[in-house]
């Protein structure tokens, strides 16, 4: 149930704010869930990528990363979703060991940018809530 309140909560300009509030009903506690279960599923996969092109799995490594990219449009993030298809378009290439790690490596500034936009907006919506 979606708490009253005299003032409104207002998503971080970092996020869709419409497109979160229509999909979602408005319902900031669904919202709130919704960021934390995207994060812990973003934080698991993400951790692998890796050891993935570690490994030479970069079929898989792609199939990952194709399956997690929606979340970030789930979370009203959508430069982080476009910023992902590249990742997979990337890895549909399949490149070398090398070049996947330096990609890899170089994109991670930009997942944990995104990982903590969502735990943090999570938090804030949470503690909103239980004004």
């Amino acid at each position: 149930m979606q708490a009253i309140s005299d003032t409104v909560f207002q998503l971080s300009s970092q996020f869709d704010s419409m497109l979160l509030l229509e999909m979602h009903d408005n319902d900031l506690a669904a919202i709130s869930d919704i960021f934390l279960t995207s994060h812990q599923q973003l934080s698991e996969e993400t951790t692998r990528y890796a050891w993935l092109a570690e490994n030479g799995e970069i079929t898989e490594l792609k199939r990952r990363v194709h399956l997690v990219k929606p979340l970030w449009g789930y979370c009203g993030l959508s430069e982080f979703q476009t910023r992902f298809q590249e990742m997979e378009n990337f890895f549909s290439t399949n490149p070398s060991i090398t070049d996947s790690l330096i990609r890899l490596e170089a994109e991670n500034p930009f997942i944990l940018e995104g990982l903590d936009l969502i735990k943090q907006e999570a938090n804030k919506i949470q503690e909103f809530l239980k004004q």
